[in-house]
C-alpha cells in the first residue's frame, strides 16, 4: 500500500477553514465540500466523485454529474476498466478521505488488494485547485488513465471552447457542444500544440491544464470536448471534457501524474498565460537571444519555398535573385538524390542534377550577398530504408537498433505518398551519432543560416519501447534532448508544440492549411462552428517565428484571406518561387512590402492582446501595431474613414506613422475605385510615402506630412523601384487631405510608390 502523509485531519461531520480562505465540510451524509473564494466544489462522500463545481461570482454551475468518477484506469490487455465509482466506504475496495486544514488538502484513498492502490490529492486555493493521481499497480499494464475523470459540462450553458488544435488554437461556438463529435487530440503534436482546455459559460470561465514545467518529463495526453449519442456518458444535455494521460505502467511500478490545475473565473487569455507562466514558458529563450542579429532580418523576410525540381540548378540562382523581395529567406525543398522524401536522412551532397556541395555553398554566399538567408528543409526523424545510412549500417546494427519500436518489438514505419520510411529512436547511440554528423554538415561542407526539421513538431506522440529509451513514453522528450545543444542554429520544425518552443526557432503550419488542403476543422469541429483563435500566440510568440508555411501551396500569400490570416495572428508570409510568372508578380510584391514594414513590429513580440469589436471583425496587438481583421467575406467593416475589404484587415502603428491594410470603397473618407486595394502608408516628418502592389488605378486621399501647413506647395512624385523619379503628379489638398490619382504605370513605366513632400 503507498503510503500517505497526512499533515492533519478533521473528524467525521467537521467544518474547516484554512487561514487563506479555504473552507471544507462533511457534514452532509453524501457530500465533501471544498468553498475557495471563486469556486464551490462538491464531491461523493461515496466514492469521490464530482458532483458539481460552482462559480461563485455568477452562481453558475460548471458541471453536471455523469455516470463516470474522478479517475479511471485502462488495462493493456483486455481494455478493462477501474475507476472511482469501482470503490466504496466498505468492502473489497475500499475508499477513504482525509483533509488537512492546514494545506488545505483533501486527500482521497482506494485500495484493493488485487489491483493495488490510488491516491488522488486536492489542493485548493483561491481561484483554482491542483488535482494529483498517484497509482501502486498490482495488476496488468496500465496504459491509460483518465485524470480527472467525470467532468461534464451543460450543452445548454456553454458559450464557448477553447482547444489547442493546431497553431493557432481554436474557438469552438455552442452548437459543436450539441452535435455528436469530438476534438480529443494527442498531445503532444499538430493537432494538440499544449496540454490545456478552456471552456466559457456566458461570463463564468473554467479552464483545465497540467503543471508540469521542464526538467520533468513530458506526460502525453489525449485531450479536448466528447459530446456522443445517447446513451453514452456524454450527451443528450451534456459534454464531457477528456483528460487522459498515455502510461505504461507494469504489475508493481508506482506512476504519478503531474499536477492537473482548474482555474476558474480566468477569461482564455488570463488561463492560457497562467499555463505559460506555471509550465516556466515564459523563461524560455527570446527569439532575439536565440537568433541575435538574425531576428532583425527574419522578420522583413518573407519564406521563399524554392522547389529544386521546379527551379534551375543552384549555380544558376544568382542572377534570378533579383525576381525577389530582400531581405527573403530561402528555402530550397526536395534536392536529394531521388527527390522528395528519398535518401532520408542523408541531405548532402544534393542529387547532381542540382549542383554539388560546393555549389549549394556558392548559391548560399549569393544569396547573402542579395541580403537573403538560407533554410533547407531536412528530416532526420524518419529515414529511408534505400538511403546511404540505412545501407550501410555500421554492423552488428539493425533496423530494430536505430528505430522506433512497438511492445512487440517490431519497428514502427509510416507511409508518406509512396515513400515508406521508418520512424528512429533519439535515444538510439547511431541516431544520435548521426544527428551530429548532419548537422556538422550543415555548418562546415555547406553552411546554411537556418535548418528546417519535417514531422518532428507535427507527428503524435508514440510509445517507444527501443531498449535505450529509458521508458517507453520518453519518445519526445529525447527529440528536445538530442536537439537541445543545436538551439543557436535557429532550427524551426513542421508545426510544433509548447516545449519545442525552448530551443527552436520557428513553427511551420497552421489550422489554414488543414482548412484548405483536408477540410479537416469542418469535418471535426462542424461547418461554421469554429474559428481560429490565438492560444500559440499567447503562449510563444515571442519565443518563436510562426509562418504559414509548410510545403503546401495553398497557404501562400497569394490571395487575401492568407495575408488577413497572417496579419491578424502575426505570422511570417510564404511564397512560392516557382509561382512566379513570367513579368509582374504584384501578390509577391505585396508579400515582401507588408513582410519589410509591418514584420519587424511583431515578430519575436508577445501577442498584447485580442478582442472582438464587432461580429466577426477581431483586433490583435503586438506591441505597438494593432491589426484590424473583417472575418466576414462579404461585407465590409467601416472605421474612422476606412472601409475594410471583406476578408481584409487593417494595421497601425500607435504613432500613426505606418497604415496598411486591404480597402473597398473608401480610403481615408475618400472614394476608392472599384475592387479590393491593398495600400501601405509610411510617414515621416517630411515625406509621406504610398504604395498599391495590388489594385486598380484610383484616386487615393492621405494627410500630408507633418511639417507641411497649409498654404505651401505639395509635391507629388511618382518614383520607380530603384527610387527614380518618373515625373509629377496633379495633386489637391481637400478636407485637410492630399488627394491624387494613383496609377500603377506612368510615361510606360511601373511605378512602385507616390512620395508627398511639401515645402
Amino acid at each position: 500500500m503507498l503510503a500517505v502523509a497526512i499533515l492533519s485531519a478533521a473528524g467525521a461531520g467537521a467544518t474547516t477553514a484554512h487561514a487563506a480562505g479555504v473552507a471544507f465540510t462533511d457534514r452532509g451524509a453524501e457530500r465533501l465540500v471544498v468553498t475557495a473564494s471563486a469556486y464551490r466544489l462538491t464531491f461523493s462522500k461515496k466514492n469521490g466523485k464530482i458532483l458539481d463545481l460552482v462559480d461563485r461570482a455568477s452562481g453558475t454551475h460548471l458541471l453536471r454529474q455523469t455516470t463516470r468518477c474522478l479517475w479511471g484506469a485502462i488495462s493493456y490487455r483486455d481494455i478493462s476498466y477501474i475507476g472511482g465509482c469501482s470503490f466504496a466506504s466498505r468492502g473489497a475496495r475500499r475508499f477513504s478521505y482525509r483533509w488537512s486544514p492546514a494545506a488545505a488538502t483533501l486527500t482521497l484513498d482506494y485500495s484493493a488488494r488485487s489491483l493495488g492502490s490510488v491516491v488522488v490529492t486536492l489542493h485548493a486555493r483561491g481561484a483554482f485547485f491542483d488535482l494529483h493521481m498517484t497509482i501502486e499497480n498490482r495488476g496488468s499494464v496500465r496504459t491509460r488513465i483518465r485524470f480527472p475523470e467525470g467532468l461534464a459540462g451543460d450543452v445548454s450553458k456553454v458559450t464557448a471552447g477553447y482547444a489547442p488544435n493546431v497553431l493557432p488554437g481554436v474557438r469552438l461556438k455552442q452548437p459543436f457542444f450539441s452535435r455528436v463529435g469530438n476534438d480529443v487530440e494527442n498531445y503532444p503534436s499538430r493537432w494538440a500544440f499544449a496540454d490545456y482546455l478552456a471552456l466559457d459559460f456566458g461570463d463564468a470561465h473554467l479552464a483545465l491544464y497540467s503543471v508540469a514545467p521542464m526538467p520533468a518529463p513530458i506526460h502525453p495526453a489525449e485531450l479536448g470536448f466528447l459530446h456522443g449519442k445517447a446513451p453514452a456518458p456524454c450527451s443528450d444535455r451534456s459534454f464531457c471534457i477528456v483528460h487522459e494521460f498515455e502510461t505504461w505502467i507494469t504489475r508493481g511500478k508506482t506512476w504519478e501524474s503531474p499536477v492537473v490545475r482548474v482555474r476558474i473565473g480566468q477569461t482564455a487569455e488570463q488561463s492560457i498565460l497562467a499555463y505559460r507562466h506555471d509550465n516556466g514558458i515564459d523563461a524560455y529563450p527570446s527569439l532575439a537571444s536565440k537568433l541575435g542579429d538574425r531576428l532583425k532580418t527574419l522578420a522583413q523576410a518573407p519564406l521563399i519555398k524554392a522547389d529544386l525540381p521546379l527551379l534551375k540548378p543552384f549555380r544558376g540562382w544568382a542572377p534570378d535573385l533579383q525576381e525577389l523581395p530582400s531581405p527573403a529567406l530561402l528555402h530550397p525543398v526536395a534536392f536529394t538524390t531521388g527527390g522528395h522524401d528519398s535518401s532520408d536522412p542523408d541531405f548532402l551532397p544534393p542529387d547532381p542534377r542540382f549542383g554539388t556541395n560546393t555549389d549549394f555553398s556558392s548559391m548560399i554566399g549569393a544569396a547573402h550577398a542579395h541580403g537573403d538567408l538560407v533554410m533547407p528543409y531536412l528530416n532526420l526523424s524518419w529515414w529511408d530504408p534505400a538511403s546511404p545510412t540505412m545501407r550501410a549500417l555500421p554492423p552488428p546494427l539493425q533496423t530494430k537498433d536505430v528505430a522506433v519500436l512497438d511492445e512487440h518489438g517490431n519497428p514502427v514505419s509510416i507511409d508518406y505518398g509512396d515513400h515508406t520510411g521508418v520512424i528512429v529512436s533519439p535515444y538510439a547511440p547511431f541516431v544520435r551519432q548521426r544527428i551530429a554528423q548532419e548537422l556538422e554538415s550543415w555548418r562546415s561542407s555547406v553552411p546554411a543560416d537556418c535548418l528546417f526539421f519535417d514531422q518532428l513538431g507535427a507527428r503524435p506522440w508514440l510509445r517507444d519501447f527501443n531498449p535505450a529509451s529509458p521508458t517507453p513514453l520518453a519518445y519526445d522528450d529525447g527529440w528536445l534532448a538530442a536537439m537541445a545543444p543545436y538551439a543557436g542554429r535557429c532550427l524551426m520544425v513542421e508545426d510544433g508544440w509548447d516545449r519545442l518552443a525552448r530551443d527552436f526557432s520557428g513553427f511551420h503550419g497552421g489550422l489554414l492549411m488543414m482548412a484548405r488542403e483536408l477540410d479537416l476543422p469542418n469535418q471535426f469541429f462542424g461547418a461554421g462552428n469554429w474559428e481560429p483563435y490565438p492560444l500559440a500566440d499567447w503562449l510563444f510568440h515571442d519565443k518563436v517565428l510562426l509562418y504559414q508555411h509548410d510545403l503546401y501551396d495553398g497557404t501562400m500569400a497569394t490571395d487575401g484571406a492568407v495575408v488577413t490570416w497572417n496579419m491578424a495572428f502575426g505570422m511570417v508570409s510564404s511564397y512560392s518561387w516557382d509561382a512566379l510568372a513570367p513579368g509582374e508578380n504584384p501578390w509577391l510584391d505585396l508579400v515582401g512590402l507588408l513582410q519589410r514594414e509591418l514584420g519587424p513590429h511583431y515578430a519575436g513580440l508577445p501577442l498584447a492582446g485580442y478582442e472582438d469589436v464587432a461580429p466577426e471583425v477581431t483586433e490583435s496587438t503586438f506591441g505597438d501595431l494593432a491589426v484590424l481583421a473583417n472575418w466576414d467575406t462579404g461585407n465590409v467593416y467601416a472605421t474612422a474613414g476606412y472601409d475594410v475589404a471583406p476578408g481584409g484587415f487593417l494595421a497601425r502603428t500607435a504613432d500613426g506613422d505606418l497604415l496598411a491594410g486591404a480597402f473597398r470603397g473608401s480610403f481615408d473618407g475618400v472614394a476608392l475605385s472599384a475592387g479590393t486595394h491593398y495600400v501601405i502608408v509610411e510617414r515621416t516628418a517630411a515625406s509621406v510615402t504610398v504604395q498599391q502592389p495590388v489594385g486598380a488605378d484610383s484616386s487615393v486621399a492621405v494627410a500630408p506630412p507633418a511639417s507641411w501647413s497649409s498654404g505651401r506647395t505639395l509635391e507629388v512624385k511618382a518614383l520607380d523601384g530603384a527610387g527614380d523619379a518618373l515625373g509629377l503628379v496633379p495633386s489637391a489638398v481637400q478636407g485637410g487631405r492630399v488627394v491624387f490619382g494613383y496609377a500603377g504605370e506612368l510615361n510606360g513605366r511601373r511605378v512602385a510608390e507616390y512620395r508627398i513632400t511639401g515645402e
